[in-house]
């Protein structure tokens, strides 16, 4: 496979982890802390068995602890308040509200990274915003709406998944394979408490292990392979076929179809999303 087709293939799978996640049976908490910690004791499987590997563990925690902790606890929310949004609102509604995550990152590295913004970049993030509102405007604001809460933890998810790229500049001269295990293993360490205090539902194991196999350790490694061979902007670019292919997916396998407001806000957060990356890439 070449770099596109891995990439492209991580995105597909992507693309159906909402999907796999109803069929758990679990909690968003369930289904995020079995996702992180499965696969944390999967990837440490394959790759014990490089010993140099594992003995330049304890000096990247010693010396990286800070970001590296900051990383797993965003990850563990992040995942926390997706899979909790794909259970009170449309996969549609909850994948289209989290592609917020760029723009909001494009905030978050102006605000505290010194990052330079230009008008063209605060015309796309009122475009991305006004999408969300026109998404967030058919539902009525109310804790008693699923679908407003749906919405609602999408885009807290978004917010902590914009925080990944930004903390990853700290991190850059640690390779894919270890730093994918770190935060694996310390969003883990984060959300087991929760775990034992909380009920998770009864685990459908067959979705769990595609979730962990298939979802987190497969597509995370055609995904990181892949951006061996691809520029890191059209891998961002393909990235837009996971929100895609999840309505695509969700209207196949659950008969949902987006309503105006949600298809024309996610048209307005993609483009703005969109627009955002190439400009980087300019």
């Amino acid at each position: 496979m070449n770099g596109r087709l891995k990439i492209t293939t991580s995105m597909l799978i992507w693309g159906s982890v909402g999907i796999f996640a109803r069929f758990s049976n679990l909690s968003g908490l369930g289904v995020a802390f079995f996702r992180v910690s499965l696969g944390a004791i999967l990837l440490l499987s394959l790759l014990a068995g490089n010993k140099g590997w594992v003995l330049s563990l304890p000096s990247i925690v010693r010396t990286k602890w800070k970001p590296l902790v900051a990383l797993g606890v965003s990850l563990a929310l992040n995942w926390v308040f997706l899979f909790t949004a794909f259970s009170y609102t449309t996969i549609a509604n909850a994948v289209l509200v989290y592609y917020m995550a760029p723009i909001i990152a494009t905030l978050i590295s102006w605000r505290f990274l010194g990052e330079r913004m230009t008008l063209k970049r605060w015309l796309l993030i009122g475009t991305a915003f006004a999408g969300l509102i026109l998404i967030m405007s058919g539902q009525d604001v109310d804790l008693g709406n699923r679908d407003f809460v749906g919405i609602l933890l999408a885009a807290i998810a978004a917010f902590f998944y914009s925080l990944i790229p930004n903390l990853g500049r700290f991190l850059r001269d640690v390779d894919g394979k270890t730093l994918t295990f770190l935060q694996l293993a310390v969003a883990s360490v984060v959300l087991a408490p929760f775990i034992a205090a909380s009920g998770v539902g009864e685990p459908a194991w067959w979705a769990v292990f595609i979730l962990v196999s298939v979802h987190t350790v497969l597509a995370l490694f055609l995904y990181m392979d892949g951006l061996k061979e691809v520029e890191v902007n059209e891998a961002a670019l393909l990235s837009y076929l996971d929100p895609m292919s999840a309505v695509i997916y969700a209207f196949l396998i659950f008969g949902e179809v987006p309503g105006v407001r949600t298809a024309l806000g996610g048209a307005l957060i993609l483009l703005a999303s969109l627009l955002d990356i190439k400009a980087r890439g300019s």
